[in-house]
């Protein structure tokens, strides 16, 4: 593996969409705010990141949380989301404090409560009841490409951002998010990171697994940010599959608090690794009572068809299995279709 380069924070990212297909640079916020997916620079200590999150997203953090509590979260009572809502903070403090600082600088400096901003953080293991309809995500081992496409509520096509986050060491990731939050993408070290949302009868309440999300950009190794996770108190479902610039991968499925890394019979077809919403995992016994949407079930059986018959690795065949409208359930689902992510993982060197 090659030296990293020196990144620099005046270098223009480069983002596919999926709109014609082309190359475009993103929007930088502050030049454009109402843009769709702008681009938001943070750089700093954990407070200084949050203090700038919190400023420049403050319109979309209200909007993103006056979403989930009327659209999602309507049958709670504030107290009952508050008092869940800080129950996470006291686990996510007690796992890492510049992060638990980090939210304190957001909810401050977007002028909302902190039980606000730890609520969208914990979205996902709050809303465990729901039966995920979502994303379908794919590695190239052998070019490296790793990508996915994020299929949520049709209301976040205009508050999702990309985050571009410089640490105080100089430390650099590039992520897709949601108002509040940072979800998928790739570091400095060559280690990127996707999510499908599973779900089960397995109690939550651990570790939100958007922070163990952070936890993964923030590692500088593949090694580093698996054993991040295994030794994190976990108590969510969900499916994260990490790769790095040199072929390897873990993917990795939580059920509660058990932790399942996939071997290759069990998601790879040709060198591809496949994944979806369904758990995969021949241990399947183990889990309490796992369920799967017909929607996740098709899109994994068209994806490993595409895969299988599939003889380049470039992205643009990335872009064929993410994009494909074939069939009643398809892996792109244009009623609900939000932002296609592809991640060269030398994806760095462009940074």
């Amino acid at each position: 593996m090659s030296p990293r380069p020196d990144i620099s924070k005046d270098s223009t990212v480069e983002l596919l969409t999926a709109q014609g297909l082309k190359i475009v640079p993103p929007n930088l916020i502050e030049e454009h705010p109402q843009a769709k997916l702008p681009l938001v620079r943070l750089t700093g200590s954990p407070e200084e990141i949050g203090a700038e999150h919190g400023t420049k997203l403050s319109d979309r953090i209200e909007k993103a949380f006056e979403l989930y509590r009327t659209k999602l979260f309507a049958q709670w009572t504030d107290a009952s989301l508050k008092a869940t809502s800080l129950a996470f903070f006291e686990r996510i403090q007690e796992f890492s404090e510049p992060y638990a600082l980090e939210l304190k600088a957001i909810a401050s400096h977007a002028r909302r409560e902190l039980w606000e901003v730890v609520m969208l953080m914990s979205r996902t293991e709050i809303l465990r009841s729901s039966t995920p309809n979502e994303c379908t995500s794919v590695y190239f081992k052998e070019s490296r490409i790793l990508g996915q496409n994020w299929d949520w509520v049709e209301e976040f096509e205009n508050l999702a951002v990309i985050f571009d986050v410089t640490r105080q060491d100089g430390f650099r990731f590039l992520a897709l998010g949601e108002p509040g939050f940072v979800k998928i993408g790739l570091n400095a070290a060559g280690v990127g990171v996707c999510l499908n949302i599973l779900k089960c009868q397995a109690p939550t309440g651990g570790i939100p697994v958007h922070i163990l999300l952070r936890k993964v950009l923030d590692s500088t190794s593949l090694n580093e940010a698996y054993h991040a996770i295994s030794a994190a108190e976990r108590a969510t479902m969900s499916n994260i599959l990490i790769a790095d610039d040199s072929g390897k991968y873990f993917n990795l499925e939580l059920a509660g608090n058990q932790l399942f890394a996939l071997n290759s019979n069990e998601v790879e077809v040709n060198n591809v690794v496949v994944h979806t919403n369904g758990f995969l995992t021949s241990k399947g016994e183990k889990i309490d009572f796992p369920e799967e949407t017909e929607s996740s079930a098709a899109r994994i059986v068209r994806a490993k068809s595409l895969t299988s018959t599939q003889c380049g690795r470039h992205e643009a065949d990335m872009l064929k299995i993410l994009l494909d409208h074939e069939g009643n359930l398809p892996i792109c689902r244009e009623s609900e279709k939000i932002f296609l992510m592809v991640l060269p993982m030398e994806l760095y060197q462009r940074l």
